[in-house]
């Protein structure tokens, strides 16, 4: 959309002037939704340009937003056939995503039989059926009119194990294999589907990348022994294997010529170490997801041993610590048959694998002592998971400001650790870009041991001491709101809303519901300039703080240090303050998401209302999803401001999640009479659902009608 605007205003000569050669690399950097229903709509010229063959090798249609109605999605289907027919021959790399649902689409290969309207694509080389509607019919149609397909992605679709092992026998020149499923098949016989699989490498011997986890089959020796025979040019192996794994299943791997880099065994039901004769037979690894029962120390330091070079290293540990209560803190310290990753193996791995830059390792019982000396031994860490690792204070996360000045994204959801420490990180880590730090509510805070209690458990090495001592900064914390469930229900609901007409159900009227309570002539004038900020702020761009205890004057400090913000979860934390919510309108002008719901057994009092919301109608220009469930204090008054601001000040909000009914400020008819135009024919249908539906008080997601809007945020 901004090279039409572009093209309006004072730039227009310049771009003109630009030679074919400069469109065409601009042209190569849009979507392909602002290929088609931009450039290419606004000249002769850019028309012609737009069709030129190098535009026209990668086709992804997960970037077509879901349409509105029967009649939109079949006119879209129906331009998607024809852009595939048109560009038949440049046409390499092909995705189709969850937008594709027509299985014509899919049939552009022709009939298998009859071969009607067959498309050639002769130089495809990449399909990826991921996540799409495609049948197994669609794929063989597919393989059997281009078998020189090389990479072939089948991520959760409707397509078998057994069916796409058999179709992908049929592609000698594979050099990728990805099938991903969540879904147990019983009409295949398991014994047949392994002979299938064992066939694939000795057809296939030209694979590199080779993904098959599922849960359909349980993969042992005798399928690895293929893959690792028959194809010399293997890097990534992942493979579901079975529990009675052996070393006997890498004895055909030449560790002089191995190409393996990268390496995952997963759902290995097995309760035995196993790393230590697996890892010697890939002594290139830079990438290693090791899963299992348990993680012993013989494991980790076969890791520390085997993989010097390693860069990568994540836990999928199935361990029972993880059912444990919440609050029941010190069982989890004090049960002696923990099978998660403790202190111990940390040092024993960060001794050796000097090259790491990502590590995850949640629901651990590693320590402080082995987090300090992972991060002087580590200091290229850029990705960090720590989520539930309850053993870890604020020294950790000292540790973690003072020695990774590279790190990029840190998850430490669900910790122990109060709310003043992660300021630290924020202003020393000066190339963030995601931090989560949710925090889980918990009803019984004496059980929680105290950060004093937890600081004297560990070891009073020097390193440790030197970081006690620290200046503490104000920290963040964050978690899962408890609704969450409810709110992703919400979002896949089928049923959405209909017509404003019908909903005469309603019992209050608008203009009863449209009288303020509150005075709305303070914030109803022109906005005051936007604060301005420097260039020293942390560029910090997605942030979650949902459960949060912090104090209000700590959250506005981190608000105030974060300008660059694009996503913020408060969902839940107890300072949601009229205040608090205005200093997030006002320094975070590039923010497109916003969590601002309150737990249910939250208490509206002194939480954010009319005021706080009318700062992000003013403010916040670039919102795309806002939500502020369970708040009693927003009236009529402000969603009907809301509504209005979505032709001035909000062009860009697609979805709004907010209650309704008895016990709230506003009630389904504020929404008929006053958002009804703006809302998808999916959100009135639920809209009128809910509201014909008797009950007291309901939540809500709001879908929008999509509008143009120019860069300084306003409707054109």
């Amino acid at each position: 959309m901004w090279i039409w605007i572009l093209n309006q205003g004072p730039e227009s000569k310049i771009m003109e002037s630009l030679p074919d050669e400069v469109l065409l690399h601009i042209f190569s950097e849009l979507s392909l939704v602002d290929l088609i229903c931009g450039a290419r709509l606004v000249c002769w010229r850019w028309y012609n340009i737009s069709k030129d063959a190098a535009l026209w090798t990668d086709v992804d249609f997960s970037e077509v937003r879901y349409c509105e109605t029967d009649k939109d999605l079949s006119e879209v289907h129906h331009g998607m056939r024809t852009l595939l027919l048109s560009i038949q021959s440049s046409l390499e790399s092909l995705t189709f995503g969850t937008s594709c649902h027509d299985g014509g689409i899919f049939e552009l290969f022709g009939s298998s039989w009859k071969h009607v309207n067959k498309a050639r694509f002769p130089a495809l080389k990449h399909l990826d059926y991921s996540y799409s509607y495609a049948s197994p019919r669609n794929l063989r149609v597919a393989i059997t009119t281009h078998p020189d397909i090389e990479e072939l992605y089948l991520c959760h679709t409707r397509i078998s194990f057994s069916e796409a092992i058999e179709e992908a026998l049929h592609l000698p020149n594979l050099k990728v294999l990805v099938f991903m499923d969540s879904s147990v098949c019983l009409n295949h016989d398991m014994p047949l589907v392994k002979f299938q699989v064992m066939r694939v490498p000795k057809i296939c011997t030209k694979l590199e990348v080779v993904e098959l986890l599922t849960i359909q089959a349980d993969l042992d020796d005798e399928v690895i022994q293929q893959f690792t025979k028959h194809c010399p040019n293997l890097k990534s192996l992942s493979l579901t294997c079975s529990a009675t794994l052996s070393s006997s299943a890498f004895t055909f791997i030449n560790t002089s010529t191995s190409c393996i880099t990268s390496l995952e065994l997963r759902d290995r039901r097995g309760t035995e170490p196993y790393l230590h004769f697996v890892l010697p037979w890939f002594p290139h690894l830079t990438h290693l997801a090791v899963n299992g029962q348990c993680v012993s120390l013989i494991d980790c330091t076969a890791i520390a041993n085997c993989c010097p070079n390693l860069q990568e290293l994540i836990f999928r540990i199935s361990s029972s610590n993880s059912d444990v209560p919440e609050g029941l803190f010190d069982h989890f310290l004090n049960n002696k048959n923990t099978s998660s990753l403790c202190g111990l193996e940390l040092l024993t791995i960060a001794e050796k694998c000097r090259n790491l830059r990502k590590l995850h390792a949640p629901q651990s019982n590693i320590d402080d002592e082995s987090v300090v000396f992972l991060t002087q031994q580590c200091p290229n860490l850029e990705d960090i998971n720590f989520s539930e690792c309850h053993r870890l204070s604020k020294i950790s996360l000292l540790a973690l400001s003072k020695n990774l000045p590279n790190l990029r994204k840190l998850y430490f959801q669900e910790n122990y650790v109060d709310h003043e420490h992660l300021m630290n990180i924020l202003l020393k880590c000066r190339k963030l870009w995601e931090v989560f730090f949710d925090r889980k509510r918990i009803t019984k805070l004496a059980s929680v041991p105290s950060q004093e209690t937890k600081i004297k458990s560990v070891s009073d090495s020097s390193s440790i001491d030197s970081l006690k001592n620290a200046e503490d900064i104000p920290y963040i914390d964050m978690t899962i709101s408890t609704e969450d469930n409810e709110l992703q229900n919400m979002l896949l609901f089928d049923t959405y809303i209909s017509s404003a007409l019908d909903l005469e159900s309603t019992e209050v009227t608008s203009d009863r519901l449209l009288s303020p309570s509150t005075d709305f002539s303070s914030f109803l004038q022109e906005p005051d300039e936007p604060v301005r900020f420097f260039h020293n702020h942390c560029p910090i761009k997605r942030l979650s703080l949902a459960q949060s205890l912090a104090e209000e004057k700590f959250l506005m400090a981190i608000i105030r240090e974060c300008p660059s913000l694009t996503l913020l979860e408060l969902n839940g934390a107890e300072a949601l303050t009229d205040d608090l919510v205005v200093t997030i309108a006002k320094n975070c002008p590039n923010l497109e998401t916003l969590g601002l719901c309150l737990s249910v057994d939250q208490s509206s009092d002194l939480k954010f209302g009319d005021r706080g919301l009318m700062a992000l109608i003013n403010y916040s220009r670039k919102l795309d999803c806002l939500s502020f469930m369970n708040n009693r204090n927003i009236t009529s008054r402000a969603v009907q401001m809301l509504f209005q601001a979505l032709e001035t000040t909000l062009p860009r909000l697609e979805t709004v999640s907010l209650c309704v009914g008895r016990g709230y400020a506003c009630s389904p008819t504020v929404i008929a009479l006053y958002g009804l135009k703006y809302l998808t024919e999916s959100s009135k249908k639920q809209l009128k659902s809910s509201a014909t539906n008797n009950r007291s008080s309901f939540f809500i997601h709001l879908d929008f009608k999509k509008r143009k809007y120019s860069t300084d945020g306003i409707e054109t």
